[in-house]
């Protein structure tokens, strides 16, 4: 690094996301992908929707997923967000929760309404419907308390590269 500009891409430090754009990020809600680990230790992702409520991260899944018992025997998991050119990386513990658990009818109460945007929306009839369609027998709410690993701006990251090229540009043509 020259004084604080990064002179190739080998620290990117200076591209991480700031803590005003990681909030947007989160509190948008959307899609993020939610990886496991297969019994034989492979990693594997799906597309789901979630929400950011409390620190942690929530989606939703039918009980037959696969994801499911292998959460429940290793809760290790991951979370990526991207969108905008913004994205951050989690990693962290999942826990699944299921109809009969201690507190389930609480937090299904809040997570649909939320997942479903009824909260912001109440008087949508198809979100009124969507809200209630989720709310099946054999669907499972996954809490992941879940810690940033990483968080790019992409933005940042092309500005550095359009100056360092044009840089470069001008130290060939100076020679």
């Amino acid at each position: 690094m020259s004084g604080n500009k990064p002179v190739d891409y080998e620290d990117l430090t200076s591209m991480k996301l700031d803590d005003d754009a990681l909030h947007e990020l989160l509190h948008a809600g959307g899609e993020c992908i939610f990886n496991w680990t297969t019994r034989d230790g492979y990693p594997v992702g799906v597309v789901v929707a979630f929400v950011y409520h409390d620190g942690k991260f929530f989606t939703t899944c039918a009980e037959r997923r696969k994801r499911v018992p292998a959460l429940k025997a290793r809760p290790q998991s991951g979370i990526v967000i991207n969108s905008a050119g913004k994205t951050a990386s989690y990693k962290g513990e999942s826990i699944v929760h299921a109809h009969g658990d201690p507190g389930f009818d609480e937090l299904k109460y809040w997570f649909y309404r939320k997942l479903s945007r009824l909260d912001t929306n109440p008087d949508d009839p198809y979100i009124q419907s969507f809200t209630e369609f989720l709310d099946s027998p054999h669907r499972v709410i996954i809490e992941t308390d879940a810690r940033v690993v990483v968080a790019f701006d992409t933005a940042k990251f092309r500005s550095f590269t359009v100056e360092a090229m044009a840089a470069s540009s001008a130290a060939r043509a100076g020679e």
